[in-house]
């Protein structure tokens, strides 16, 4: 059954919902690219549906597709997740460890706390574009710039990225 953006913005729920529901799972890897808490992705994607179901009504008729104002609504439920109050307490209750090489580890470690260091719109593109393989013009369209500037703030944000990466030279 094919459902149309149309039939969502005029409050059908069943069409709603067969929009949503293939937009969850990769929300929820945006969502938990950016929180890195599996619980708190889970609330930041179950609010953002909720959002979005109130807000479906407003959308353009000339929009085409749900997926980048979606994510744009859960990129910015992420962003009030981590403005919280709450945010910043270290959760006491950890899943099972694992063994893990110790380089591994390192390495990982110093790409996640870079992409941490990177401001907002930084991460949101750098996770759209490598986390969830978005094209160019669907993040252009949930981040409502041109696909000419998404290209330009990508090429910088990989630029600042990779500087954070690089060793000085004397620890070399």
């Amino acid at each position: 059954m094919m459902v149309s953006i149309a039939e969502a913005r005029s409050g059908d729920q069943v069409a709603f919902e067969a929009l949503i529901t293939p937009l969850i799972h990769p929300a929820y890897r945006l969502a938990y690219a950016i929180l890195r808490r599996r619980e708190a992705a889970e609330d930041a994607v179950q609010e953002a549906v909720l959002k979005a179901w109130r807000g479906i009504g407003q959308l353009r008729p000339e929009t085409e597709s749900l997926r980048p104002w979606f994510f744009t609504i859960v990129a910015n439920e992420c962003r009030s997740v981590r403005r919280g109050r709450w945010w910043s307490v270290v959760p006491l209750i950890h899943g099972p460890r694992r063994v893990f090489n110790e380089q591994r580890i390192a390495e990982t470690t110093d790409l996640r706390r870079s992409i941490e260091r990177l401001n907002h719109g930084d991460r949101v593109l750098l996770y759209l574009y490598y986390w969830l393989d978005l094209p160019l013009d669907e993040i252009a369209a949930a981040l409502g710039i041109s696909q000419q500037a998404t290209k330009g703030r990508l090429y910088r944000a990989i630029g600042r990225l990779r500087e954070r990466l690089t060793l000085p030279e004397e620890m070399v």
